[in-house]
């Protein structure tokens, strides 16, 4: 088989049987990668560090970097397209079928069921990043912390400003609070 076709073949095998996400993936992506010879586990790690403070999902910028890794620009996108491919098919699977099922009540009442579940789930994850802004052993997150919390919040929320807006003026500040 050749390097391009195990590239795609690796990542796309990887991401149908991962569950809950980009994160689950990397133990399964870090033992396949090293154990076909692509990577040593030294250099899967430094790849995994890319992939991190890069934006996007974890798990598609990891094959991305990892195939460029091993076989150049046209490796990054057989191993990104595996690493896509079995989640668009779920999805578009998922829609056509949601599609046809929209107007039955158990449907609707699944639905109905699924946001408020989903919006707590959404919640719980807000607040385990907040408990993250606090340093450990204090008991609440620092001056700046919560300043630049309830800025973003009100300009997101009463301004409507975009995210990135947010993000990059929060980056600023943080800088800003640094020097001070």
């Amino acid at each position: 088989m050749s390097t391009h076709l195990l590239l795609f073949w690796t990542f796309f095998k990887i991401s149908l049987f991962s569950i809950g996400g980009g994160y689950n993936m990397i133990p399964l992506m870090q033992d396949e990668v090293v154990a076909n010879g692509w990577l040593a586990s030294e250099r899967f790690l430094d790849v995994l560090a890319v992939s991190e403070i890069t934006p996007g999902p974890i798990a598609v910028n990891l094959a991305t970097f990892a195939g460029y890794q091993v076989a150049g620009l046209t490796g990054s996108i057989a191993a990104t397209i595996g690493v896509c491919l079995p989640g668009a098919i779920l999805l578009l699977a998922l829609g056509v079928i949601a599609m046809h099922l929209r107007d039955r009540p158990a449907f609707r009442a699944a639905m109905r069921g699924l946001m408020p579940a989903l919006v707590g789930l959404l919640a719980a994850t807000a607040i385990r990043l907040a408990l993250a802004l606090v340093p450990s052993g204090a008991r609440v997150p620092p001056p700046h912390a919560i300043v630049l919390f309830a800025v973003a919040l009100g300009l997101f929320l009463w301004k409507n400003l975009h995210p990135a807006l947010l993000m990059l003026g929060a980056a600023f500040a943080g800088i800003a609070f640094s020097l001070f």
